[in-house]
């Protein structure tokens, strides 16, 4: 269509340039007829390029305004995918696949596929709520796995490691530090989280939480249960912007 109008307009212009030599000859009735009517052809063509220019000017417009319409839609996707359970089951059960393959065999935790389990009679040896030279030494293969796998999580959404103290259902007797197995997990839990920001787990990205004996893994009354209920677990969690 463009190039038709443009054909129209060259070819009005030449007769234009062309009926320009009349003016030094009297002009016929039928010359001045054609001069008119090359002038109105010309005011059509001048007309349907000003409405072409606006058609335009309302398609770019209309396109601009579909483009903020998409990018709008897209965010709100974007949120909803980041609030999804499910998404951020998915996003777990990666992480922690990705730490198993890490760690490979491991003595000192249990990686399942939506957390991490430590024994803390395997890491607390020095006290109930202190990790020791010993302790620490058994625990920075996992710190320093978590640190290098904490980076292959979404930068386009929040999360958190959040770090769960667990005790056994025994209350504590006569222990100056610990009054109830409330500050013993919470120190336990605090224990570990500040023990992973040593190596490279970003500070922003922790939280400690204590849980005393509230969710055991086992509620059978046995030596074995409690051994087992004493633990820390490190949960992947997409906290809502």
């Amino acid at each position: 269509m463009a190039r038709d109008l443009g054909r129209s307009v060259l070819v009005v212009c030449l007769l234009l340039a062309s009926a320009g030599g009349w003016a030094e000859t009297p002009f016929g009735e039928a010359q001045r007829a054609q001069l008119d009517h090359l002038r109105t052809l010309l005011e059509q063509v001048n007309k349907r390029v000003q409405q072409l220019e606006t058609a335009l000017e309302t398609a770019e417009r209309r396109n601009r305004d579909q483009s903020r319409l998409i990018e709008r839609l897209e965010a709100e996707l974007a949120r909803q995918e980041r609030r999804d359970p499910r998404e951020q089951r998915r996003q777990g059960e990666r992480f922690f696949a990705l730490l198993a393959d890490r760690l490979g065999s491991s003595s000192v935790c249990e990686v399942r596929p939506d957390r991490l389990i430590i024994p803390t009679d395997a890491v607390f040896v020095t006290s109930p709520g202190i990790m020791g030279d010993e302790g620490e030494e058994r625990l920075a293969p996992v710190a320093k796995a978590l640190g290098e796998v904490v980076v292959e999580l979404p930068t386009d959404r929040p999360w958190r490691l959040r770090v769960e103290g667990h005790t056994d259902r025994r209350p504590l007797r006569n222990h100056a530090d610990f009054p109830s197995n409330w500050e013993l997990s919470a120190a336990r839990a605090v224990g570990v989280a500040r023990f992973l920001i040593r190596h490279g787990v970003p500070e922003r990205h922790l939280e400690a939480v204590a849980l005393a004996a509230t969710q055991p893994l086992s509620r059978v009354r046995s030596a074995a249960a409690y051994q087992r209920n004493r633990r820390v677990e490190i949960r992947l969690i997409f906290p809502l912007p």
